[in-house]
């Protein structure tokens, strides 16, 4: 599978395991990965931050510009992870 932001292909996925709709498996990085790699870090540190979310794009935190792709078929996001934070840095 393959993992995409908007039109920008990130990597591949190799599933691993799971129970739908929570799976995890291993993330093969593209090239552009890069560019959003802080927008990742964010997403499993343990210790968020308001302040954190001002180098973040808020537009990254819209499920509708994630997709996953198998093959041909595309299988979308159900709901990206959100931090209990708002965008003006209060809680």
């Amino acid at each position: 599978m393959q993992l995409f932001y908007k039109d920008i292909y990130l990597g591949d996925i190799i599933m691993t395991g799971g129970d739908f709709p929570w799976m995890h498996g291993d993330f093969i990085k593209h090239s552009e990965y890069g560019n959003f790699k802080n927008f990742f870090n964010f997403l499993v540190s343990k210790e968020k931050k308001n302040e954190d979310l001002k180098n973040i794009d808020a537009d990254l935190f819209d499920e509708n510009n994630w997709t996953i792709k198998n093959e041909e078929e595309i299988i979308g996001i159900f709901e990206l992870y959100r931090p209990k934070m708002s965008w003006d840095g209060t809680e």
